[in-house]
């Protein structure tokens, strides 16, 4: 695994990858947020500005 190569997909026309094999990762600068790809065939939203905002939006809130 030591010269396995990471790539990462990225869209600057859609905010969410239609699909991912498991494991693969997609950037959508339309929507600023990472995503994976699961074994089930689901594209998880795991990270990016969006996170970001939302966990400052609860900070400031209160919702702690």
């Amino acid at each position: 695994m030591a010269n396995t190569t990471i790539q990462i997909l990225r869209s600057y026309a859609n905010t969410q990858p239609s699909s991912l094999a498991d494991g693969e990762l997609a950037f959508s600068f339309l929507s600023n947020t990472l995503f994976i790809g699961d074994q089930s065939n689901n594209v998880i939203g795991i990270g990016g500005a969006a996170f970001v905002a939302n966990a400052i939006s609860i900070i400031d809130g209160g919702g702690f």
